[in-house]
C-alpha cells in the first residue's frame, strides 16, 4: 500500500512538472544564487554588495529559458554590461530626486519596450530595471560602484556555470526527459480514470469530469512542450506523429470510460475494468530506461486478450457494448504505446549521435512569450512607463524611503498580461499573494531573528519555491517572494511587522497605478483581447482544415500535425485571453457564461482536429460527394468565424448542413478507395475521419450562440444523399 502510494505521488510530480523542466530552472536559480554568495563571501564583499550580485546572478538564470549553449551564451555576456549601465545611471541620480525618478521612468519604458526582441529582449530589459531598482534599496553611493561592478559580473559568471555547465543540456537528456513526463501524464490519467471506476459514480453527463478533463489538458501541454523542443531533440516528423496518437488514443480511452458510466455498468465490469487499468498503469511506468529498453511481448499478449470483435445486435447504449468500446480503447492505447516506445529507441540513438547539433528552440512559456504585434509592445511600454510614474508619485506619497516597492509591484504586473481583465486579475493575485507572504514572514522573521544562518537557507528554500511555482501559480510565487524578503530584511538587520506592512500598503498602490494606466492610456479590453484571439484560431483552424482537405480529396501529402499544432497553440492563446472573463471577480454573469462556453468549444475543436490529423489517409474522401460537401461547409463556416472576429466584425451566417456518418457506409468505401479491399485499418481511419467531421460541424455551429452569430439551415432538398453506393447505409 505503501509502495503504491508512493508511485503515485511521484507520478503526480513528473506528471505536474512537464520534461522537469520547472525543477531544473528553480534548482538552477538556486545553484547560481548560492554560487554568487559563495565566492563573494569568501572575497570579503560587504553584504549589500553581495546581495546585488546574487540578485544580478538570479535574474541572469531566470530570464534565460531557451536557446543554443552559444545563444545563451551571448545572452549572459550582454547581461552584465546592461546591469552595469543602470546601476550606475541610478548611482548617480540617486541624489537629485526628479531627474532620478525620469529616469527610472524611461528605464521601465526601454524595459518593456524591447520585450519584442523575444528572450534577449525580455532578459536584458529586466536586467536593466532590477540593476536600477536594487540601486534605490540599496542605498548605493559611488564609492561602492568598483565593487558593485564586480559583484555583478560574478552573479553573470555563476549563471553562465550554471546554465552551460552544470545545467546544460542535450538531446538524449531532453528526450529522456520528455519520456518521463509523457508517461508520468498518462500513469496519472488512467490512475484518475481507475478511481472514477471504483468508485461508480454515474457523471450527470458524457463531458468529463473535472479531474479528468484537467489531466487530459496537461497532457496536451505536454505533448505542446516536448514538439517545441523537437528540433533541439533531433525528433523525426514521424515520431512527433506517434506522440499525438499516444495522446489522443488516451483521451479516447479517458472519453469512452466516462460515457460507459453513463451506461450503467454493473459492479463486476466495473472491477474488472478497473483490473485492467491497473495492469495499464504497470505497463506504462514512468521508469526512464523503459523509453529506451523495453520488451513489448507483455505488451502485445494482454493486447491480444480482448475480443474486440463486437456483437452486431447490440445496442450502442446497451452496457456490453460500453464495455467493449472500452476494451477497443485500451487496445487502440497499448498499440500506441508500442508504436511510440518501439520508435523512441531509434529516436534516442540518433539523438545521442546529434548532442552537440545546435538548433533553435521556441520559448516554452507562452505567458512569457512577446507579442508578435509591434504596436503591442508599444502599448505596454507607454502603459508601464505611466504606470510607474504613478507608483512613484504614490509611492513617495506614502513613503519616501521605501516607494520603490510600489514601482516593482506596477512594473511586474504588466509582465505577460495581453487585456485589461488580465492584469486586474494578475493584480489580484499579487495583493493576496504579498499579504499571505507577510504573514508567514513575520512569523518566520521574529522566531529566525539575528540567526543568519538560518535566514540564508529559508531564503534559498524560497529562492527555488518562488520560480518553481512561477509557471503555475503567480500568487503562489509572490507569496514565496515577500518570505523571501522578511528574511532578506531580518539579514540585513531592518526586520519589523511594520516594513512588510508598508510594502503591502506600496504593493496595492503599485497595483492600483498599473490598473489606471491599463484603463486611460490605450486600452486593450479584455473582450476585444478575447475576440482577436478566437480570430487567429479561427484562421488557424481554417488553414487546417484546407490541408486536411487536400489530402482526403486530392490526395496531395499536406503536413497536417505542423498545421493542427498551429491549431492548437492558437486554441491555447485563446482561452489565455478568455481566462480572465471567467474569473470568479467578473463582474458580468451572463458574459463569463458565455465566456466559459467558449473556452469549452474552442478546446473540443481543437481536438477534433487532432483526431482528424490522426485519422486522415490520403484520398479518403475523394469518392464521396457527401464528404466533400461536408469539409466545404466547416472550411466556409470557420472562414465566416474568422470574419466575424476580424477587424470589421461582420455578421457570419453559419451553414448546418446533413449528418454525415448516418449515410456512409465506411466499409464499402473504403473497400472502393483501396481497389475493393477493405482493410481494418482503412475502415477505421475512415470512421473517425467522418465522426470527426461531424463532431468538428456541430462544435462550430455551436460557436454562434455565444459569439451572437447566425447559422442557416439549408433546405430539404439540401439534405437528400448522394446516390454513391458509399453514401447508403
Amino acid at each position: 500500500m505503501l509502495a503504491r502510494r508512493f508511485e503515485s505521488l511521484t507520478d503526480r510530480f513528473f506528471a505536474a512538472d512537464h520534461g522537469l523542466l520547472r525543477l531544473r530552472f528553480a534548482a538552477r536559480a538556486v545553484v547560481t544564487v548560492g554560487l554568487a554568495v559563495l565566492v563573494q563571501y569568501l572575497l570579503g564583499f560587504p553584504l549589500p554588495v553581495l546581495l546585488l550580485g546574487a540578485i544580478g546572478g538570479m535574474m541572469c538564470s531566470t530570464t534565460l529559458r531557451t536557446g543554443t549553449p552559444w545563444q545563451r551564451g551571448a545572452n549572459i555576456l550582454l547581461f552584465a554590461p546592461v546591469m552595469i549601465a543602470s546601476l550606475t545611471l541610478s548611482t548617480l541620480l540617486a541624489p537629485h530626486r526628479v531627474f532620478g525618478d525620469i529616469a527610472f521612468v524611461v528605464v521601465m519604458f526601454l524595459a518593456v519596450y524591447v520585450r519584442r526582441f523575444d528572450q534577449l529582449g525580455l532578459s536584458l530589459g529586466m536586467g536593466a530595471f532590477i540593476a536600477y531598482f536594487f540601486a534605490t534599496f540599496l542605498k548605493a553611493s559611488p564609492q561602492m560602484l568598483p565593487a558593485m561592478y564586480l559583484a555583478i559580473c560574478i552573479g553573470a559568471t555563476s549563471c553562465a556555470i550554471s546554465a552551460l555547465l552544470i545545467f546544460r543540456e542535450n538531446p538524449q537528456s531532453l528526450l529522456q526527459r520528455a519520456t518521463v513526463s509523457v508517461r508520468a501524464q498518462v500513469a496519472r490519467l488512467v490512475e484518475e480514470l481507475a478511481h472514477v471506476l471504483e468508485s461508480g459514480e454515474v457523471p450527470q453527463s458524457d463531458a468529463l469530469p473535472p479531474r479528468i478533463a484537467r489531466q487530459t489538458a496537461r497532457m496536451h501541454e505536454t505533448t505542446l512542450q516536448i514538439e517545441d523542443h523537437a528540433q533541439l531533440i533531433g525528433l523525426t516528423p514521424r515520431w512527433q506523429r506517434y506522440l499525438v496518437d499516444c495522446e489522443l488514443a488516451a483521451d479516447r480511452l479517458a472519453r469512452t470510460i466516462v460515457r460507459a458510466l453513463c451506461g450503467e455498468l454493473s459492479a463486476e465490469t466495473r472491477a474488472t475494468l478497473v483490473e485492467d487499468l491497473r495492469g495499464l498503469h504497470r505497463f506504462v511506468d514512468r521508469d526512464p530506461r523503459a523509453a529506451l529498453e523495453v520488451d513489448t511481448d507483455a505488451l502485445l499478449a494482454r493486447i491480444a486478450r480482448y475480443d474486440i470483435r463486437g456483437d452486431p445486435s447490440l445496442l450502442p447504449s446497451a452496457p456490453d457494448q460500453h464495455t467493449l468500446l472500452v476494451h477497443r480503447a485500451i487496445r487502440e492505447f497499448l498499440l500506441s504505446v508500442v508504436q511510440l516506445r518501439r520508435l523512441t529507441v531509434r529516436t534516442g540513438e540518433s539523438a545521442a549521435k546529434e548532442r552537440e547539433a545546435e538548433q533553435e528552440s521556441e520559448e516554452t512559456d507562452s505567458a512569457e512569450r512577446p507579442g508578435p504585434r509591434l504596436m503591442d509592445s508599444t502599448r505596454s511600454a507607454i502603459q508601464a512607463a505611466l504606470g510607474g510614474a504613478l507608483a512613484i508619485v504614490g509611492g513617495e506619497f506614502l513613503s519616501e524611503q521605501r516607494w520603490y516597492w510600489a514601482v516593482i509591484a506596477g512594473f511586474v504586473v504588466f509582465g505577460g498580461t495581453t487585456s485589461r481583465g488580465d492584469l486586474f486579475v494578475k493584480g489580484w493575485r499579487r495583493v493576496w499573494g504579498t499579504l499571505a507572504g507577510i504573514i508567514i514572514g513575520t512569523v518566520l522573521g521574529t522566531a529566525l531573528h539575528g540567526d543568519q544562518v538560518v535566514n540564508l537557507i529559508v531564503l534559498l528554500v524560497c529562492i527555488f519555491l518562488a520560480f518553481y511555482s512561477m509557471r503555475v501559480s503567480y500568487g503562489m510565487m509572490t507569496f514565496f517572494i515577500t518570505v523571501m524578503l522578511g528574511m532578506l530584511y531580518d539579514i540585513l538587520g531592518t526586520f519589523s511587522d511594520s516594513v512588510l506592512l508598508l510594502r503591502l500598503a506600496e504593493t496595492a498602490i503599485g497595483v492600483l497605478a498599473a490598473g489606471i494606466a491599463a484603463s486611460i492610456v490605450l486600452p486593450k479590453r479584455t473582450r476585444t483581447t478575447a475576440v482577436a484571439a478566437l480570430h487567429d484560431y479561427f484562421v488557424a483552424l481554417s488553414g487546417q482544415l484546407r490541408d486536411a482537405e487536400q489530402l482526403l480529396v486530392y490526395r496531395e501529402h499536406t503536413d497536417l500535425i505542423a498545421s493542427t499544432r498551429e491549431v492548437d497553440r492558437a486554441a491555447g492563446s485563446a482561452r489565455t485571453a478568455i481566462l480572465p472573463m471567467t474569473h470568479p471577480m467578473s463582474p458580468a454573469r451572463l458574459r463569463r457564461g458565455q465566456a466559459t462556453r467558449l473556452s469549452t468549444l474552442v478546446e473540443e475543436s481543437a481536438l477534433a482536429a487532432r483526431n482528424l490529423a490522426r485519422a486522415a489517409d490520403p484520398g479518403a474522401l475523394a469518392g464521396l460527394p457527401a464528404g466533400i460537401r461536408a469539409l466545404h461547409r466547416l472550411t466556409a463556416n470557420t472562414s465566416a468565424l474568422a470574419e466575424a472576429t476580424g477587424p470589421r466584425r461582420t455578421v457570419a451566417k453559419l451553414t448546418s448542413g446533413p449528418t454525415l456518418a448516418p449515410t456512409v457506409d465506411v466499409r464499402a468505401l473504403a473497400a472502393i478507395n483501396n481497389e475493393g479491399v477493405a482493410e481494418r485499418l482503412s475502415v477505421l481511419h475512415l470512421r473517425r475521419t467522418v465522426n470527426t467531421i461531424d463532431r468538428l460541424d456541430k462544435v462550430l455551429l455551436g460557436m454562434a450562440a455565444p459569439l451572437e452569430q447566425t447559422v442557416t439551415v439549408p433546405s430539404d432538398q439540401d439534405h437528400r444523399a448522394d446516390e454513391h453506393p458509399a453514401n447508403r447505409c
